[in-house]
C-alpha cells in the first residue's frame, strides 16, 4: 500500500455494531419508545438480531449516562413570573414524559393560574418519580394537591384538565 499508513478498524472508543445499536435504541426513543421500562425485550431483540450482550451494553450505557443525569442547571426558575409562559422541555424531561404528561404540563401552563415556582416545582417532583417508576395522571395530580394549597386552584385544575377526570371532585364525595 503506496502513500496510506496502516490504519485500525474503526475502534477507537466504539465499534460499529455498537453504533448500530445506538442508531436502533436511538430511534425507538424517536418513537416514543421507553428504553428504561422496556429495556429487558430491547435487549432480546437486539440479541435477537445478532448483536453480542456486549455491544448491546456499551451502547445502553452511553444512552443512559447522558439521559439520566439531572442537575440543578436543568431547570430555570424565575419566581416573579406567572405560569403560561414558553416553557420548553429539557432532553431530560422529554425522555421521561410520556406524551400524555407533556400534555397535561401543557395545560397546566397554559392555564396561567399558578405561579412559575409552582409549576417548576411541580414538573421538578414529576422527573424524580418518572425517572424511577411509571408516571401517571393519578400521580401527577396528587403532586399537584401537594404543592398548590388553594383549593379554588384545585378545583379549576381538576375541571380545566380533563386527564385529572375531575379528581377534586371525587376527593370532596369521599370526604
Amino acid at each position: 500500500m503506496i502513500g496510506r499508513p496502516n490504519r485500525q478498524k474503526c475502534q477507537n472508543n466504539m465499534n460499529k455494531k455498537v453504533i448500530e445499536i445506538l442508531s436502533i435504541l436511538i430511534h425507538k426513543m424517536l418513537n416514543d419508545e421507553d428504553l428504561w421500562r422496556k429495556q429487558e425485550d430491547v435487549i432480546i431483540e437486539l440479541e435477537d438480531q445478532g448483536y453480542t450482550i456486549e455491544n448491546i451494553s456499551e451502547a445502553f450505557e452511553v444512552i443512559f449516562s447522558e439521559v439520566i443525569s439531572v442537575e440543578d442547571r436543568d431547570f430555570y426558575i424565575d419566581y416573579e413570573m406567572p405560569s403560561g409562559y414558553n416553557r420548553v422541555f429539557t432532553k431530560v424531561e422529554n425522555f421521561y414524559f410520556s406524551n400524555e404528561i407533556k400534555a397535561i404540563i401543557y395545560k397546566l401552563n397554559g392555564l396561567g393560574i399558578l405561579s412559575a415556582d409552582e409549576l417548576e416545582i411541580i414538573i421538578y417532583r414529576m422527573m424524580q418519580i418518572a425517572s424511577v417508576d411509571d408516571l401517571k395522571a393519578d400521580l401527577v395530580w396528587d403532586i399537584i394537591n401537594d404543592v398548590v394549597d388553594d383549593s379554588d386552584l384545585m378545583l379549576t385544575i381538576s375541571a380545566e384538565i380533563n386527564e385529572f377526570d375531575n379528581n377534586l371532585l371525587k376527593q370532596q364525595r369521599v370526604n
